[in-house]
């Protein structure tokens, strides 16, 4: 279209911009989605969605900042209103990809760079959800790192936590971000590997539970607010934990907040309860 096509396009509501030279058609609402492919395309060749940005695309964050995080060839340096662009380095061929087709940083990529942006709870969460959605890979994380890098110290601490479960998390099944957080702190002692998300035969047929060791007959409940706050959840848990103890299996609830503030005091209890049950 010419620059006059294009002015009385936007003159009589058939164009909406978005970005500068990318406009919305038929009418001036777009999805997240829809401002980062206009982003992308209003960038042009060579360019990735980026740090937070990558991480709502992702699914690591809710949400990602009104004005998007974008990473582009060097020899690109116009500014564009409502874009920023990072000055690192560009991802390399294993550390990019696409999201429904919108050019996106890696899992690893995004969180090596959401490390030097944002803080080590949130670091900690986007770890978490990439582990819950099986994207989080500790090897490739680590070859994504550049040294001097901001955010390196906190990344370091985090592959630590989960350099035993993460491998566990990729052939198993997380179902919820607090599933994700109560792996590492089952696996930080070099306690037996439970199952995940594993069946359990009762009298009435099969239930299945967040972990569960089997040959200790032994499961532990991961209880976020989410699934487990109503008055019917309440009840529901209840006779879950009765049929499982009729199974001859031991229960142990974890809330979200004990798996943030209580870490030490669960991993505990898991320890003398797999002791007791090894020994016996």
């Amino acid at each position: 279209m010419s620059d006059a096509a294009i002015t009385r396009a936007a003159s009589n509501g058939r164009l909406h911009p978005v970005f500068r030279g990318v406009y919305a058609l038929g009418h001036p609402r777009v999805t997240e989605r829809g401002r980062h492919l206009a982003a992308v395309l209003a960038c042009g060749d060579g360019v990735a969605i980026s740090h937070r940005s990558a991480g709502a695309l992702l699914g690591l964050l809710d949400k990602g900042p009104v004005v998007i995080d974008l990473i582009a060839p060097p020899e690109r340096g116009r500014k564009i209103d409502g874009i920023r662009f990072h000055r690192v380095r560009p991802p390399r061929r294993d550390e990019a990809g696409t999201v429904a087709g919108i050019p996106c940083t890696s899992p690893a990529r995004t969180l090596v760079d959401l490390a030097g942006t944002v803080g080590d709870w949130t670091l900690r969460s986007c770890f978490e959800r990439a582990a819950q959605r099986n994207s989080l890979d500790i090897p490739a994380i680590e070859a994504s790192m550049d040294p001097g890098r901001r955010g390196n110290r906190s990344l370091r601490a985090l592959i630590d936590d989960w350099r035993l479960a993460a491998p566990v998390a990729r052939k198993g099944r997380l179902r919820s971000p607090l599933e994700a957080k109560v792996l590492p702190l089952v696996l930080a002692r070099n306690l037996p590997t439970p199952l995940l998300n594993a069946p359990v035969e009762i009298a009435e047929g099969r239930i299945e539970v967040d972990f569960l060791w089997p040959h200790h007959n032994f499961a532990l409940e991961a209880d976020s607010r989410d699934f487990h706050a109503t008055p019917i959840a309440f009840e529901r848990d209840r006779w879950r934990d009765r049929e499982l103890l009729r199974a001859g299996y031991l229960t142990l609830r974890v809330t979200h907040r004990q798996a943030e503030t209580e870490a030490e005091a669960i991993a505990d209890t898991i320890a003398a309860r797999l002791s007791v049950s090894g020994a016996g």
